[in-house]
């Protein structure tokens, strides 16, 4: 629980969401989004790593992003991320204008830089997972997975690094939110 003094690490998260879904909505259609001008000033003067997660009939459907920062602030990163996940997930084919409707949204802001770790440092329900061999590296979200051996597996799995194998493990923090699951 945040201290009440404390700011949230992504303030006005609800509209942060809508700014993802609307972003993702333009490119699905081809076209280019343009930031509204009344955003929050601590989206505009802080960077950070951010990643969005596409869920579809409670299944991943696409989860794309940065660890670090490319953009010049936090608003753009989540229009970047929001492009990108359509077709930079290469696990699945790139997603359909038609399957936006279906999608739930989840939002992870990176708050912390990866930082090198053991396997027993991880806390599942609070850390991102980096692993890295050589030049292969692929990242698992909190929410992705549920146990220490669950992220490993996947990241290796993702990364194309076979069991065995050794590798360098990292740990970050993030802050996620997320759109409300679909009724339908």
């Amino acid at each position: 629980m945040l201290k009440r003094d404390m700011m949230p690490p992504l303030p006005h998260a609800p509209q942060a969401l809508r700014l993802a879904r609307r972003a993702l909505e333009a490119a699905a259609r081809g076209e280019q989004y343009r930031l509204p001008d009344n955003l929050p000033p601590e989206w505009t003067s802080r960077r950070a790593g951010v990643f969005l997660t596409l869920i579809r009939r409670n299944r991943l459907r696409a989860c794309w992003g940065t660890l670090e920062p490319q953009q010049r602030h936090v608003a753009e990163e989540i229009v970047a991320v929001a492009q990108g996940v359509l077709t930079r997930d290469k696990r699945f084919p790139p997603l359909r204008a038609d399957e936006i409707g279906e999608v739930r949204l989840i939002l992870t802001l990176v708050v912390s830089p990866p930082q090198p770790a053991s396997p027993v440092q991880i806390q599942p329900r609070e850390h991102g997972v980096l692993v890295r061999r050589g030049e292969r590296s692929a990242v698992v979200l909190p929410h992705e997975g549920r146990t220490v051996r669950r992220m490993l597996s996947m990241a290796k799995q993702k990364a194309g690094i076979r069991a065995g194998e050794p590798i360098e493990v990292y740990v970050f923090r993030v802050y996620s939110v997320q759109e409300p699951p679909l009724t339908r």
